[in-house]
């Protein structure tokens, strides 16, 4: 709909409540899903450290990228969500660390407990700090030459990667913060291209870091894990009176993302207290979940609650005005006024553009949208003006759109959610 203010228009557009494959955000399923990965934008992999380099210094990346189907889904134009393991319970005894390192260092601990089997390191052990350093920068190099990797979440310590060990069973506790700024140091030198994720908000996590929950839909778990972001405090495995630190409103300038628990059946988080899980979801403001993410015909006919879901992950960009007036000497200024419906900002550089075409499909011009996406946060509103020519818009069958280009691409990919009609990715806000 329009409105007429003085000589100028005013077009009005209302939110679309659809879930469309949008960058960035929403499932990331494990990347051996091959299946599950065709309908997502994003995969997750966990690498373990003795897949990765089984000899010290050799580094078998081909069977890392073609087990994890990495060569596909970089063609698809996917983007990677990255753990890398040093300590995976398993069901039988095993350590997820290379046999070189193993015998380097010899002062971890082989468990059995109700995780599973496995070997947990000795973290504050030098050869293994050194060692992982050298391993971290490689994967860092390895993944450089384009944007395929875009989220890292700091494993590394702790089983699954998940920064707590099972003390109790008398297997190492996790290092106290000197030793894992270390580690954190590491990681921000690595990958200085990713946006990297701890699972707590650590005294030591960088201010542009996000935080990952792996107990997403827990309703417990996921509120502790709120009031540490909200709080701080101490941190309980090691006894550290300010381990934590209050990351509030972190959303705001990074990244939080997770994946759905395995103590709690799909077909329930999903099915009888989907208003609770969407309710967790709405606190959290998670921008991606996985690599647990729900199979419907494993879960049940939660086909619902998955587009709910969606709809609380991540941003939801759209176009809310558009005017036109005329600005004399044969000029018209148009002015967008763009907000985010969803719970996050997008972190990546997204540029929105405004395009003007014939009535052909032939683009007349391009104007970049000056408006940082990365800010424009949950329900914030953000306006941009630019004059154009008058005699464009005389000319029958002209139209006008918008829409998002991810970096280096020159061409729209992301749809936003606004009530209007479409040309692929592109939104219309005029037509002569």
């Amino acid at each position: 709909m329009f409105f007429c203010f003085g000589k100028g228009k005013v077009y009005t557009y209302k939110a679309d409540e659809g879930v469309y494959p949008n960058p960035y955000v929403g499932f990331a399923p494990d990347c051996d899903s091959v299946q599950l990965c065709s309908d997502s934008t994003l995969v997750y992999m966990n690498i373990k450290w003795r897949d990765l380099e089984p000899l010290e210094g050799v580094y078998d990346w081909d069977k890392i990228e073609s087990e994890g189907h990495l060569y596909d889904y970089r063609a698809l134009g996917k983007h990677l969500v990255l753990r890398f393991v040093c300590d995976y319970p398993g069901e039988e005894e095993h350590m997820d660390i290379p046999d070189w390192l193993y015998e380097k260092t010899r002062d971890g601990e082989f468990y059995e407990i109700e995780y599973g089997c496995g070997y947990c390191p000795d973290y504050n052990n030098e050869d293994f700090i050194s060692a992982h350093e050298n391993v971290l920068n490689e994967i860092g190099r390895h993944f450089s030459d384009d944007d395929f990797l875009s989220y890292v979440e700091l494993g590394s310590l702790g089983h699954w990667g998940e920064w707590h060990t099972y003390y109790p069973a008398g297997i190492p506790k996790m290092p106290l913060e000197e030793t894992r700024r270390i580690y954190v140091k590491q990681y921000a030198k690595a990958f200085p291209y990713a946006r990297l994720l701890m699972r707590r908000p650590f005294a030591e996590m960088p201010e542009e870091f996000g935080v990952f929950n792996d107990m997403t839909g827990a309703e417990e778990d996921t509120n502790t894990w709120l009031e540490w972001i909200e709080q701080g405090g101490i941190y309980n495995e090691t006894k550290e009176e300010n381990g934590l630190r209050s990351a509030k409103d972190i959303w705001n300038i990074a990244p939080v993302g997770g994946e759905f628990t395995s103590s709690i059946p799909m077909s329930t988080m999903l099915g009888s207290d989907l208003d609770k899980t969407l309710e967790l979801l709405e606190k959290s403001h998670m921008s991606f979940i996985g690599p647990m993410v729900p199979e419907c015909n494993r879960a049940g006919d939660v086909t619902e609650g998955i587009q709910e879901v969606l709809k609380r992950v991540g941003y939801r960009y759209r176009v809310s005005s558009f005017s036109m007036k005329n600005a004399g000497f044969g000029t018209t200024e148009i002015t967008v006024t763009m907000v985010n419906d969803g719970v996050a900002p997008v972190y990546f550089d997204l540029m929105p553009y405004i395009y003007i075409e014939d009535e052909n499909g032939n683009l007349l011009e391009k104007h970049l949208i000056s408006i940082d996406l990365k800010k424009l946060c949950q329900d914030r509103e953000e306006q941009f003006s630019v004059k154009i020519s008058g005699d464009m818009l005389k000319e029958s069958g002209t139209k006008i759109y918008v829409g998002i280009e991810e970096p280096g691409e020159d061409e729209p990919s992301v749809y936003l959610t606004m009530q209007a009609e479409r040309e692929e990715t592109k939104s219309l806000l005029w037509s002569k």
